[in-house]
Parts: C-alpha cells; sequence; structure tokens
C-alpha cells in the first residue's frame, strides 16, 4: 500500500512538472515604442532550438503562445519585414501564466546601389475586418495633403471635382483619425507626413451604424503634434472663363506635452459647362432634347478644437466644425416632338437653380485604457449636427409659352443627435469581450412653399437605439469575431405615417494565417440601406418639359448580405515585392429602392418615383495588387461582378424592370515613381464598366492623369496634373432606361478639354526636435504620474 501511495504521488509530481504554460508579450518599435503588426513569434527550445509553436502578433502588436512545458526551457525568436531579428530568453518558471513583456525590434535599413529605400517599402497587412496600408514616405512626397493620401489607395476611389469618396464603389463612408469620427474636411488638413497607415475597413462591426458600407482610419504619427505648425495648399484648374476650379485651404497646430490645438479652413469655387442629350422613343412618339447646363459652386469649412493625451490611458478631444456650401445652375434645354416621321411640336425651357446650406457640428470623444495595451478600454463619443436653413429654388421659363413659366422652392431643416458607448475587455488572455450601446435622433422638415402640384411638407423624425456584443479569440494562427447588432428604429413622418423596425444584424470576421506569408480570411455581415429624405420628399419637381419627379413617404428600409472570402499572400524580397490579394464577394439585397420611370396614363408625360419593388444579388470577384520594384511602387485594384436584379410589373400590369443579369467591372490602377532632381512621377487610370440601377442602365468613360510633383528644400511641393489628354469627351456618361412602353437613351459630358490642375503645397514647423520632445513627455509623465480628473 505504501509503495502504491509513493507511485501515485511521483505520477502526480511528474504531470506537474510537466503541466503546459502560457507565454504572453507584446512586439514594440525600439524607438517610437509603437506595437508590430503581423511580426512572427516562434517558441524555440533551447537543447536543441526545435521550433515548438509559431504564432502573429495582432494590430496591438500582443502574442500568446501555448504550448510551452513547465519542465523545459525556451527562447523566443521575433521577425518582421524591415525589422532585425531578435532571440529574447524565457526565465524557467512553474507559473501557469509568463508575461514577457514588450520586446522591443531595432529597424533594419535597405541599401540598393546607395538608394536607401527604408521608410519607402510598401507594407500591407491583412486583419480580420480590415485591411491596413502602411504608408510609404515616397506616396507621402507626391502627396498634397491627407485626402489626396487616400486617393493612393488602390480600394480607395475620390473624385477630383466634388471629392466624394468611394470605397470599392460604395458611398456611405464613415472617416476616423484616430479611431474618431472626423469628415473629410478635417483630414484635408492633415499633412501627408503625419500619417503612419490607413486602415480600410470593407467589413464593419457592430461598433459602426448598420448603414456604414465602409470605414477609413487614418492613424497618424501623435510625436507630430509637438510644437507649431502650419500648411497651406493651393490648387487651380483653369481651362476657360466658363470652366475653372480653384480651391485653397489653410491650417495651424500648436503641441504642448500632452495637449495640442488646431484650427484649419478651406474653400473652394467653380464653374463648368456640361452638354446633355436625350432621346426617347415611346410607342409612335419621339423626342430629342438637346440641352446645355453651366454649374457654378461655392463652398467652405472651417474645423477647430483639441487632442488632449494627459498621459498614454486617457484621451479627450473636441472638435467644432462650420460648413457652407451655394450652388447656382443654369440648364437651357430644347425639345422636339415628332409622332411617327412628322413633326409634332417644338418646346423648350431655361431654368436658374439655386442652393444654398450649411450647418455647425460639435463632437466630442473620451477614451480610457485600463492597461498599456490598450486592449482592455471603454470609449464614449457624442455628435450633435445643426442645419442653417437651407434653400432650394428653381425659376422655369418657357422659350415659346409664357403659360408654362413655374417656380419652385423649398426651405429645410436638419438636427441629428448622435452618442455611443463600447467597453471591450480582454480575458484568459486568449479572448475579447466587447459591447456597447448606440442611440440616435434624426430631425428632418422641408417646407415645400412652391412645387408643380399641391404637396405637403415633410416632416421626418427617426429615433433609433442599438445593442451590439462581440466576441474574437485569438487561435495558434488566426483569430476569429462573432456577433451582433439589434437596431431598434421608430420613425414618424407628417405625424400620421408611423413605422417600428427591428433589425437583427449579424456579422462574423475569420482569418487564418498559413504562415508568415499566407492568409485567408473570410467575412459575413447584414446591412441597411435607408432612404433619403430627398427620396422621401413628396415634393413634386420638373425633370424636363415632359417629366417630373416626386419622393415616396411609404419607402421602408432595404436590405444587404455581404460575405467576403479573401487570400493575402506577400512576395519577394528586397528589389521586388509587393502584396498580392485575390477575393470572391457575394451580396444578397432584399426590398431595393429602385426609380422608376412610368408613363402617367393618357397624358403622354411621365414621372420618376422611388420604390422598394424588388431583390437582387450581385456576386463577383476581385484583385488587389500593390508592387514595388526598387523605388517604383504600383497599385492596382480590379474588380469583376455579376448583378442580377428581379422582374417588378406594377400595379396595372406594365412590366417596369424585366428580370435581368450584366456583367460590369472597375480597375483602378496607380504607378508612382522618383526622377532626378527632386521629381516624381505619378499616373492614375480607372476603368468603370456599365452599371445597373433598376430600370437604368449607365456607363462611365475611362478617367486618367499623369503628373509630375516638384520638392523644394524649404518644404514646398509643385504639383502638375493633366486630366484626360487624349480625351474627345471629358467625365462622359451615357444612361439607357428600357421598359415594356418606352426607351431613353441620353448622353452627359464635361464640355472641357486639356485640363490641367496646378497644386502648390507650403509647410511648416517650428518647436523641438520630435524625438527630443517624445522622450521629454514621456519622462514628465512618468515623473508626475498625470491622471484626468476623473
Amino acid at each position: 500500500m505504501k509503495n502504491i501511495f509513493i507511485m501515485a504521488l511521483l505520477c502526480l509530481f511528474a504531470v506537474n512538472a510537466h503541466a503546459r504554460q502560457i507565454i504572453t508579450g507584446s512586439v514594440v518599435e525600439k524607438e517610437s515604442n509603437k506595437p508590430i503588426e503581423a511580426a512572427t513569434v516562434e517558441l524555440l527550445q533551447v537543447s536543441d532550438s526545435s521550433s515548438v509553436e509559431v504564432v502573429y502578433t495582432n494590430s496591438e502588436g500582443a502574442f500568446t503562445l501555448m504550448k510551452a512545458d513547465t519542465a523545459k526551457r525556451y527562447c523566443l525568436r521575433v521577425r518582421q519585414l524591415n525589422f532585425k531579428i531578435r532571440k529574447v530568453s524565457v526565465a524557467k518558471s512553474t507559473n501557469r501564466i509568463i508575461n514577457i513583456g514588450q520586446i522591443a525590434l531595432d529597424p533594419s535599413s535597405i541599401n540598393l546601389k546607395e538608394i536607401v529605400v527604408n521608410g519607402s517599402k510598401i507594407k500591407v497587412t491583412e486583419l480580420p475586418d480590415r485591411t491596413v496600408y502602411g504608408i510609404p514616405t515616397d506616396l507621402k512626397k507626391i502627396s498634397t495633403d491627407g485626402l489626396d493620401v487616400l486617393r493612393k489607395v488602390p480600394s480607395v476611389q475620390i473624385d477630383y471635382f466634388n471629392e466624394e469618396i468611394k470605397v470599392d464603389g460604395k458611398t456611405n463612408i464613415k472617416i476616423e483619425v484616430d479611431g474618431v469620427t472626423r469628415d473629410k474636411d478635417f483630414i484635408k488638413k492633415l499633412h501627408p507626413t503625419q500619417i503612419d497607415k490607413l486602415e480600410v475597413i470593407t467589413s464593419p462591426t457592430g461598433k459602426y451604424d448598420a448603414d456604414v458600407d465602409a470605414v477609413i482610419n487614418i492613424i497618424t504619427i501623435k510625436e507630430m503634434r509637438y510644437g507649431l505648425k502650419g500648411t497651406v495648399n493651393t490648387q487651380l484648374l483653369p481651362n476657360s472663363t466658363d470652366r475653372y476650379m480653384m480651391r485653397g485651404m489653410g491650417s495651424l497646430d500648436y503641441g504642448l506635452k500632452t495637449i495640442s490645438y488646431y484650427v484649419s479652413a478651406n474653400g473652394g469655387l467653380g464653374k463648368f459647362d456640361f452638354i446633355n442629350t436625350m432621346d426617347r422613343y415611346a410607342g409612335p412618339d419621339t423626342l430629342h432634347q438637346n440641352g446645355n447646363m453651366n454649374s457654378f459652386f461655392a463652398n467652405g469649412n472651417i474645423n477647430a478644437g483639441f487632442i488632449y493625451d494627459p498621459n498614454e490611458k486617457n484621451n479627450l478631444s473636441l472638435n467644432i466644425s462650420y460648413n457652407g456650401n451655394n450652388s447656382k445652375t443654369n440648364n437651357d434645354q430644347t425639345n422636339n416632338s415628332w409622332e411617327n416621321t412628322n413633326p409634332k411640336s417644338i418646346t423648350g425651357t431655361t431654368s436658374e437653380s439655386k442652393n444654398k446650406n450649411g450647418g455647425l457640428n460639435a463632437s466630442l470623444f473620451y477614451k480610457h485604457s485600463y492597461d498599456k495595451k490598450k486592449s482592455h478600454f471603454y470609449e464614449i463619443e457624442t455628435s450633435l449636427y445643426s442645419s442653417l436653413i437651407n434653400t432650394n429654388t428653381t425659376n422655369y421659363k418657357s422659350k415659346y409659352y409664357t403659360t408654362l413659366d413655374k417656380t419652385e422652392q423649398n426651405n429645410s431643416r436638419i438636427s441629428t443627435l448622435n452618442g455611443r458607448f463600447g467597453y471591450f475587455l480582454p480575458f484568459d488572455s486568449v479572448y475579447t469581450f466587447g459591447t456597447g450601446i448606440n442611440a440616435n435622433y434624426n430631425h428632418n422638415y422641408i417646407n415645400n412653399i412652391r412645387s408643380l402640384t399641391q404637396a405637403p411638407d415633410l416632416e421626418y423624425n427617426n429615433t433609433r437605439g442599438s445593442m451590439f456584443a462581440e466576441l474574437s479569440r485569438n487561435f495558434k494562427k488566426g483569430n476569429l469575431k462573432v456577433g451582433t447588432r439589434g437596431e431598434f428604429s421608430y420613425v414618424t413622418i407628417n405625424t400620421t405615417n408611423t413605422n417600428k423596425f427591428f433589425s437583427l444584424l449579424p456579422y462574423a470576421n475569420g482569418q487564418y494565417k498559413i504562415n508568415d506569408r499566407n492568409s485567408i480570411k473570410l467575412n459575413y455581415s447584414r446591412r441597411v440601406i435607408r432612404p433619403s429624405r430627398n427620396q422621401l420628399n413628396p415634393f413634386v419637381s420638373y425633370v424636363d418639359s415632359l417629366t417630373i419627379s416626386q419622393g415616396n413617404i411609404n419607402l421602408v428600409p432595404a436590405y444587404r448580405d455581404n460575405f467576403q472570402l479573401t487570400y493575402n499572400v506577400k512576395y519577394g524580397k528586397s528589389k521586388f515585392s509587393g502584396n498580392l490579394s485575390p477575393q470572391l464577394f457575394f451580396e444578397y439585397r432584399t426590398r431595393l429602392i429602385q426609380t422608376i420611370t412610368q408613363e402617367i396614363q393618357n397624358t403622354g408625360r411621365f414621372e420618376k418615383i422611388p420604390m422598394n419593388i424588388s431583390n437582387g444579388y450581385e456576386g463577383g470577384l476581385g484583385l488587389s495588387v500593390n508592387a514595388q520594384i526598387v523605388t517604383i511602387i504600383f497599385n492596382s485594384n480590379f474588380r469583376y461582378f455579376r448583378s442580377h436584379i428581379d422582374n417588378y410589373i406594377d400595379e396595372k400590369g406594365m412590366q417596369q424592370i424585366a428580370a435581368q443579369d450584366r456583367n460590369s467591372w472597375n480597375w483602378n490602377s496607380q504607378i508612382m515613381c522618383p526622377l532626378p532632381l527632386n521629381l516624381r512621377f505619378f499616373s492614375m487610370l480607372n476603368l468603370t464598366g456599365p452599371t445597373v440601377n433598376g430600370q437604368e442602365t449607365s456607363k462611365s468613360s475611362p478617367f486618367y492623369l499623369a503628373g509630375i510633383v516638384k520638392q523644394f528644400k524649404n518644404n514646398s511641393s509643385l504639383t502638375i496634373l493633366a486630366f484626360n489628354p487624349f480625351a474627345e469627351n471629358f467625365f462622359k456618361s451615357t444612361t439607357t432606361l428600357n421598359n415594356s412602353s418606352f426607351y431613353q437613351r441620353s448622353q452627359t459630358f464635361m464640355n472641357m478639354k486639356n485640363a490641367f490642375l496646378i497644386n502648390y503645397s507650403y509647410n511648416f514647423k517650428l518647436g523641438k526636435d520630435v524625438k527630443a520632445q517624445k522622450q521629454e513627455t514621456e519622462q514628465n509623465i512618468e515623473e508626475n504620474n498625470i491622471k484626468l480628473p476623473f
């Protein structure tokens, strides 16, 4: 019995002696102490240097190893492209969890024929719900401001004229800077050298509103806040007295040890001339329309606020902005009608439209982290927007009959209040739990003073509340995040139309890392498409002499279920390297909002109205390429998709949309390379295939540009870009509409040739050296133990 007892003790000791251990830590840059993503951490056995386990650091630089044995001795080998390899010994311990702490890596430099390209290396990191683009030095040098840096990212498209931002063709984009909600006017004040990297989130989680298609988060270099800085940026596109564009921007930033203040202003004005034609065939009737439209715009924005970082665990920021926009459009149209081949009538209208709008926005953000890794934190964000009295007025005059003279006018007010709270808790070394609430109140009032018919005013109130919960887990070679967002919306229109909506919006993001160069990820999310106030407004307006349009207060939200499968591979070494990401995607859409153009019975006139009419889907494949050959940078993003829309027959039995399948594509490509004399060459090409929107199929002409950037020693640069230098028609767009009652084809293009954009940018900085200032700040925080007073 005694021997059995001794043997049991020995077995128990053996089990304890060989218990599993968990080794945790984080990898950072030695100079800046910033976390390093996607670093390879390898657990080696000291006795024979054999590899036991390999993991990769997450976006916060953290890693977890789970195969260590208490009876053996180990060391870590840490590797990451652009950094020197480092080995770290692991002290032997019987503890269940060993925290190594921070492992700092030294940067490595690559010298190619006396050209140092360190800092210009393209770095693309795939994370479960986002793609992170490291911004190389050469790309910053050919960019004029923060918005121009975004243009260089393959999946992001920004128009040079109206500055609309799209991600993979989608327009409802949320912009953040260091995780704080901003707008495009804020990022225009950022100098390219302030930007460290960009995160493009194509599968937003539950912390974001359900109608957000994608999120762009710009991560800045915080040390650049110190001292007094300023930026001046001017743009000029001269073409003629009727075709020109001018923009200007100026900003000042003043940064102290823990707080920085900023103010910026930008504005622009321009005038463009458009030519349009339209042919409509409805039974024996034919209409041919010629038109010329001259459009003038003027806009301005002011941003001011502060960013307060008393220590590494707290962040507080306040931003107040004002924006104003004015535009005027003169339109001259002539209509020729035939019945069969016989002339029927000649009509025409001239119109003048004026639009004036603006508003004031204030936002407050606070984030508190409980640990240095900043993985355990909560954040609060609130914002309030109040518009001015926005006025839209259009005066129509007949070219031949005074009885057709009409005036349209409506005034509107918009008020929006948003608030959100999020809490994220890591536990058991590999799990993170996140939860939060969102609240939104939106009030729109449109006073329809004059219309073609008696139209009621629109008073739209939307009170929305939501809650989300998610759980993520890190595995040996990947991670998984699953969650859902529950959203309740209460909508009242003109006090009589009341709708209640509850939406359950699940999502899942998973990634598997095959090795340090290959990974695969799968994303799913359910999104909402809410009707806009223009789609809801019952205001009746002219489109042309035979067509009117109006909104529909009975519209309800539509939904989209999106799936994405992405494979990522890193290739090459020093002289030739890059990142290749093929993708498969599928999106199913229900209750799509489509604009229907139909003939008003027995009148020969037509009306356009948006409706929830049908379901559809879109699927396809994409390919993103980021490459560097010595100092030449090449980016390309190609998407091919096949879309389907179901058949739609209206209440009168007329087929308004036939079931159809259409193929389309989009290709956005850029190349950048340095030249002698501090010159840099930049070129871009964008090709878009036909797009389908209900009854309409649209085609756009190619857009391409080429330019030179010259850098001067006084921190200024001059950029000259040539837009579509060989194009016959500028921004040409063709739209066809075909249903059971008529066929229509229209064309529009900008009356411009040989367009050149000239941009001059200058920036200055006064203050201490960034490294010295950072060291002094860290020392001050450590000595005084600065904390927020709450």
